[in-house]
């Protein structure tokens, strides 16, 4: 999981088995690719779908989601495949957290399969 702005990134958290230079040396292009990354659907587009909340890439081995803020922020975090089963539930549990502010005071909260 990661937090970035226009100017940075900050590790938020990473699984030690996953904590590897490759990721540490993949993580700066992955971030700059998501801050100019664009909604498929934006709201000017089709207004009844509202503002774009969450994006996901559903990979072979795994699941990324991608929260945009306001001026080129927002959050990264990588699941694996069978975490991924409860997306749905998982995408609005996360957006509920991260509209709370501060964006850096992040609250665990447990939830319920």
């Amino acid at each position: 999981m990661f937090y970035y702005d226009e100017d940075d990134w900050t590790t938020i958290y990473v699984r030690d088995d996953l904590a590897t230079e490759r990721l540490r040396d993949s993580v700066p292009n992955i971030v700059e690719r998501t801050r100019e990354a664009r909604a498929l659907v934006r709201e000017d587009d089709y207004e009844r779908l509202g503002e774009t909340t969450a994006t996901t890439e559903v990979h072979d081995s795994g699941v990324v989601l991608h929260f945009p803020r306001e001026d080129r922020r927002g959050v990264i975090i990588s699941l694996d495949r069978e975490a991924a089963r409860r997306l749905s539930a998982f995408v609005s549990q996360c957006a509920t957290i991260l509209q709370s502010p501060p964006p850096s005071a992040f609250e665990a909260r447990s939830a319920t399969d």
